[in-house]
């Protein structure tokens, strides 16, 4: 139950300081800079999470050992360079971690 708890609280404040920020900082009011550098942020942050559920009990050796892991991370970022999708490389890395988990 604290779980379930916490995650609805991290997520209502996730979307208190999204919205608060939205509300008192309109988008035309930031630096050029700063517009330009938003449409990165989601995937920069789907990156990160992915590579951090890779390497979050091995380390960065994890990221080379034998496994669907960095097979299903090598085959997201070649579709991701090549088809600049953002779920077209989810879903070819869902397809290679099917694809090499026995049922």
């Amino acid at each position: 139950m604290s779980a379930l708890l916490a995650l609805f609280g991290g997520a209502a404040a996730t979307y208190l300081l999204r919205v608060l920020l939205v509300a008192v900082v309109p988008a035309d009011k930031l630096p050029a800079w700063v517009r330009e550098a938003l449409p990165h942020v989601g995937p920069a942050v789907l990156a990160a999470l992915i590579v951090g559920s890779l390497v979050h009990q091995g380390g960065i050796p994890a990221l080379f050992t034998a496994g669907p892991a960095p097979f299903a991370l090598l085959a997201a970022g070649f579709v991701a360079w090549r088809f600049r999708s953002l779920a077209a490389p989810m879903a070819a890395a869902l397809l290679v971690m099917l694809a090499a988990t026995p049922f």
